[in-house]
């Protein structure tokens, strides 16, 4: 199971990571503002996890592999747009990539989250399990809108600590019940990018109390 996490990592890291990539380009920062969101984005919520179970220092500051991983996505992208943005329609098709990432991210996070607050011994402990997988999913976005001075898009769109904590729970369920890892965090992730999706297609929002 360390291989298959490490891949579902691997995979949430890059998705994060261009997302980030995509809201710094967004904003017009150089080269070194996007390489900096990438990684914020692509690592925070792993760092707030960590330091949440007392793992000092987090694990992004000893296994490089993932910072690197962040890093190459930012510099890939930013010369890709930049050698081809007159082909490009980035307002076009840099939103929706923004979002999929987003949600795959949000949806990979939300479990590997889980998933470690259960190895850390609190796996009968629901409330820290779940509030361990909504951090490690929405943390990473949350230093990313921070940096881009918005308010955190898990404040006040799209139910998106919602959706991480409906993964969260769903990956939870299915692990209580002895279904195989894998498959629980299909459901889990797949569950996740279903409603962040659909909540942005349809507009879906939690009530304000001011309309």
């Amino acid at each position: 199971m360390d291989t298959f996490f490490f891949f579902a990592e691997i995979v949430g890291t890059i998705a994060f990571a261009l997302s980030g990539t995509l809201k710094a380009i967004q904003k017009r920062l150089d080269i070194f503002g996007v390489c900096t969101l990438a990684i914020c984005t692509a690592l925070g919520g792993g760092v707030i996890r960590d330091l949440l179970l007392g793992r000092t220092p987090p694990k992004m500051f000893y296994n490089e592999g993932f910072l690197l991983t962040a890093l190459f996505v930012a510099v890939f992208t930013f010369f890709i747009i930049r050698l081809f943005q007159s082909q490009l329609d980035f307002g076009l098709w840099g939103d929706r990539v923004f979002n999929v990432c987003d949600a795959l991210g949000l949806g990979i996070f939300a479990v590997i989250g889980t998933q470690a607050g259960a190895e850390a011994g609190y796996g009968e402990k629901l409330f820290l399990c779940l509030f361990m997988g909504l951090m490690t999913g929405v943390g990473g976005g949350v230093l990313r809108d921070i940096m881009c001075a918005e308010i955190p898009a898990v404040l006040r769109k799209h139910v998106y600590a919602v959706a991480a904590l409906l993964g969260s729970g769903i990956y939870y369920t299915l692990l209580c019940c002895s279904f195989p890892i894998p498959f629980a965090t299909l459901c889990a992730v797949l569950s996740t990018v279903s409603l962040r999706m659909l909540a942005r297609h349809y507009q879906w929002n939690l009530p304000q109390a001011l309309k």
